[in-house]
């Protein structure tokens, strides 16, 4: 089981790599008074990524939260 997921993981890599690669357009982005030039690929990669982890860190502390709260409630 360990191989098979170094294998995606590298998968993923790759595809990713790509990806960035086939898209090498510039792009500016323009936000809170800070512009970044990149290209399209990264850009788009980056904040897919940034995006999964804030979702990920969202549930993450909705579920935990909830669970405290109860595990608190429940103790004599």
């Amino acid at each position: 089981m360990r191989w098979f997921s170094r294998i995606l993981l590298l998968g993923v890599l790759a595809c990713v790599l790509l990806f960035a690669a086939f898209n090498p357009g510039l792009v500016t982005i323009d936000a809170a008074g800070v512009e970044l030039t990149l290209p399209l690929g990264v850009a788009l990669v980056a904040f897919f990524a940034l995006g999964g982890l804030c979702g990920a860190l969202g549930l993450y502390l909705a579920v935990v939260l909830r669970l405290k709260r109860q595990l608190r409630h429940s103790r004599p």
